[in-house]
């Protein structure tokens, strides 16, 4: 091949090379400022905030979520523990002296229309009445028998026997609880108001010793304990008597359980 033409060829490919080259920088230089600009505009502080807030808004979530459902799950392990306490109560709660298997006793249980005359007939109805209605289902009232004892109307009286001389301070009545009725109910055949009494000789009512009226709020509470306020030194009992005054509604009340708290004398 003459020389002109070896040159010419080395001229053209050489201004072929340079052009690729030149292509290629154009192309580089492109995609930094491209690249570049990105950069920047995730710098801006609009975008910065907008990122921080979205990241920020994502964990709080998840934490108030979490938070949240630990709260509820705590509501539920303390509503049980509440909960088995009041079942346990005999075991977790103070000594009942008036419990059948201490040695108490029920001596009568009457409602007020049985007892409403003369004192000398008021006690002739009381012995017939705690014959009739049967003496060992009355000592429902002072164990747990997986039923009660019913009282016609809304009030009446019922006498217990301690097992021994007791310096009372506290009564506990316990009912059903609710969730164990039926829903949508009006009526509750549970105590509401009462009066504690004692005495040391329960055919007299002349030394009886008043503790106080108390009303049980069966619709928030299932078993609930009244502490006496005692103003004075009171003397020992050895036999309490319950004053029923009303229910919550239902033609009948139903006495589940009473327990009798203090200190023996």
């Amino acid at each position: 091949m003459p020389e002109t033409h070896q040159q010419n060829l080395a001229v053209y490919v050489l201004c072929i090379l340079l052009a690729c080259f030149t292509v290629f920088q154009v192309y580089i230089s492109e995609n930094s400022k491209q690249l570049h600009g990105r950069i920047e505009a995730s710098k801006e502080p609009g975008l910065l905030e907008q990122n921080k807030d979205i990241e920020l808004h994502r964990r709080t979530g998840a934490n108030s979520e979490s938070n949240v459902q630990c709260f509820k799950e705590m509501e539920v392990l303390n509503e049980r523990i509440l909960l088995l306490e009041q079942l346990n109560f005999d075991k977790l709660g103070p000594t009942d002296y008036a419990a059948r298997v201490f040695g108490g006793e029920v001596l009568s249980a009457v409602t007020t229309s049985r007892h409403r005359h003369g004192s000398i007939l008021s006690r002739m109805r009381n012995m017939i009445s705690s014959i009739y209605d049967n003496y060992y289902q009355m000592q429902c009232i002072i164990q747990d028998c997986g039923s009660c004892y019913a009282l016609e109307g809304s009030s009446g009286t019922i006498v217990l026997k301690l097992v021994k001389n007791v310096y009372l301070n506290a009564i506990t009545i316990e009912h059903i609880p609710k969730s164990s009725l039926p829903a949508k109910m009006e009526a509750y055949s549970a105590i509401k108001e009462f009066s504690v009494w004692g005495t040391n000789n329960p055919s007299s009512t002349v030394k009886e010793t008043y503790f106080g009226t108390f009303s049980f709020d069966y619709m928030t509470t299932f078993l609930e304990t009244f502490v006496f306020e005692l103003d004075q030194d009171m003397p020992s009992i050895r036999f309490v008597r319950i004053d029923i005054h009303s229910n919550h509604g239902e033609n009948f009340t139903c006495i589940y359980r009473i327990r009798i708290h203090g200190t023996p004398e």
